[in-house]
């Protein structure tokens, strides 16, 4: 019996030789790929780990820390102090912000609320036909302060960071803000007089911001006091900023 060769379809546009040049390539690019990722367990890209922790001290017990948090080697046994001092309702801790981060690339990590208020006003005004007679506006029914404009500010904590790692991740390079903005209270101020003497007035917010800008040179896992700042009320009270930075290692499985 003759051998019986398979036959190619004359409408095939692939050849043998093409269909094995072709399987050939993309065998070459699958293996390509394969190498330039990294073998299992080792770490591709480290992030960057910023925590940074909100204290609020009464002043009397305040002052004797800052003396060992200042001092590079006393400062996570003055940390762990204040630490028992949250636990034991001496210290209050205002905020705790974590965020993670790729090498240089700014984040941040806020918490808060936003409170929105008027900045703009139109004045009172009359009707056209209004009587001229002051014993007559006297007892107008309705004078007021129209808002036409608002603005929003946010308060609460927030710190706005970037790191790059150098000398294999054991410096890093850090810069950023670490802030606090409160809300303090509600404030009138004059805005005009009614024809029985009555004062208008309009409400404007009090907020009170604690700000530390940094610029400095970590080692992977230090911590580091960014900044000491007065906080108003009516118990005398510092806030601390606490940073720390770390390289983070996110292993392949």
């Amino acid at each position: 019996m003759p051998r019986v060769r398979p036959a190619i379809s004359q409408h095939s546009n692939c050849s043998p030789m093409r269909a094995f040049a072709l399987l050939s390539c993309l065998f070459s690019c699958f293996s390509t790929v394969r190498a330039q990722q990294p073998a299992s367990g080792e770490d591709p890209a480290p992030t960057i780990l910023a925590e940074c922790q909100m204290v609020l001290i009464p002043e009397k017990m305040a002052l004797p820390l800052i003396v060992r948090l200042v001092d590079e080697t006393k400062i996570e046994s003055a940390f762990a102090d204040i630490q028992a001092l949250i636990a034991e309702g001496k210290a209050e801790l205002s905020a705790n912000l974590i965020c993670r981060m790729s090498d240089g690339v700014k984040t941040f990590s806020v918490s808060g609320e936003e409170v929105r208020y008027s900045t703009e006003y139109d004045p009172p005004q009359l009707p056209q036909n209004a009587p001229a007679d002051p014993a007559v506006l006297k007892n107008w029914p309705v004078i007021g302060v129209t808002p036409t404009s608002f603005e929003t500010r946010n308060v609460g904590p927030k710190i706005e960071i970037s790191a790059s790692r150098k000398q294999d991740g054991k410096l890093l390079s850090v810069s950023g803000v670490c802030e606090h903005v409160r809300f303090i209270r509600w404030q009138k101020f004059d805005a005009g007089k009614l024809a029985t003497g009555e004062l208008l007035s309009i409400e404007q917010p009090i907020f009170h911001t604690v700000k530390s800008d940094m610029s400095v040179l970590m080692r992977s896992g230090q911590r580091m006091l960014m900044g000491v700042h007065k906080v108003p009320g009516s118990a005398s009270s510092y806030e601390m900023f606490f940073l720390r930075v770390s390289t983070a290692s996110t292993k392949t499985p």
